[in-house]
């Protein structure tokens, strides 16, 4: 299939990127997944005003480059058919204003209807309690990075017939067949202070950055792959696969409707110059596919925010699907601009 051509006054008005993605619709059909994606800078008046840099990423990017397959993601890949709402995903560290230092650092991660907050430690081990495993008082720290693997989880395959996984966050840390081999090792230290970790029982995953694709609660939309779907459907997704496998964000950061710009951001403690103040940027696209029949509009949704607190930055990620035409040939050109601001 030939691949659609952009109308030429795509970038007129904009630093923004964009990326036309040749995906098959549920239905078997051939669409066009168009990527916009525009970055922000906020200075420390809380203005915000763009930047170039945005890149659209086409596969997951791990925090470690050297060991993917056992790291957590830092950027999830922009790439699948459609979310049905909007992802607020944070790419940094917890560090107070001028890197003080300090046992425990708050942080808040607010954007509009959604929220999430943590309380994170420095240092930390586990130790026999009078009760059990316990964790050692934390060391002061000036920085930790907002990575799964410093939070409660972690998997133990040692046993390959019954296998020990925190399906939430099998790369973190308290996770084992045998508690005693916990003893002196690091504990977690992101917790939610809502429920904080006192010992191995009623411990729970925390955090704020992008889930893996076969966590929970991503694995429980991805369908079912067996004999059935490989006869009837293969290759396309089961009858009973959700779109929100797509939501890479924690479920406390993905907002109950797509956010359409103008609401608030906070941030608090990820940034050394101190807490983010803004609104979301307000900014539509037109997308239109020009066929035989005329130009239509497929109006794009944002549906990813990526926060990097500590560069100041932020990205905003908006997707719409073009349906292809039976011919390809009868689509001419997929036009994309920025609409007057709303």
């Amino acid at each position: 299939m030939s691949k659609p051509a952009v109308a030429p006054d795509l970038k007129k008005s904009t630093t923004a990127e964009v990326a036309l993605v040749p995906h098959l619709d549920l239905d078997g059909r051939m669409a066009t997944v168009v990527l916009v994606k525009q970055q922000f800078e906020v200075d420390r008046t809380g203005k915000v005003q763009r930047t170039p840099g945005a890149e659209i990423r086409f596969t997951d990017v791990p925090w470690d480059e050297d060991a993917p397959e056992t790291s957590s993601t830092k950027y999830p890949s922009d790439v699948c058919l459609r979310k049905p709402s909007t992802d607020v995903i944070l790419a940094g560290a917890a560090v107070r204003a001028y890197r003080e230092p300090a046992r425990a650092i708050d942080v808040l991660v607010r954007v509009g209807p959604v929220e999430q907050v943590l309380r994170v430690h420095g240092p930390r081990v586990w130790f026999r309690g009078a009760t059990g495993l316990a964790l050692s008082p934390a060391e002061p720290v000036e920085e930790v990075a907002l990575r799964w693997e410093f939070a409660f989880g972690g998997a133990d395959f040692e046993d390959e017939l019954k296998p020990l996984e925190e399906a939430r966050n099998p790369v973190g840390r308290g996770i084992a067949r045998d508690p005693a081999t916990l003893v002196h090792e690091p504990g977690p230290q992101i917790e939610d202070p809502r429920h904080p970790i006192v010992g191995l029982r009623g411990a729970v995953p925390a955090g704020v950055g992008a889930l893996g694709r076969h966590w929970e609660p991503r694995r429980r939309y991805v369908g079912t792959y067996d004999e059935a779907w490989k006869r009837e459907r293969m290759p396309l997704p089961p009858l009973d696969f959700d779109t929100r496998f797509n939501q890479a964000a924690p479920p406390a950061l993905i907002t109950p409707e797509p956010l359409t710009g103008g609401e608030l951001v906070q941030v608090h403690n990820c940034c050394e110059l101190g807490p983010l103040q803004f609104p979301l940027p307000r900014i539509a696209f037109f997308v239109g596919a020009r066929t035989d029949v005329g130009l239509t509009e497929h109006r794009p949704q944002l549906d990813t925010v990526l926060l990097e607190p500590n560069r100041r930055t932020l990205d905003l990620t908006w997707r719409s699907v073009v349906p292809m035409p039976r011919r390809a040939s009868k689509l001419h050109y997929v036009q994309v601009h920025e609409k007057a601001r709303v």
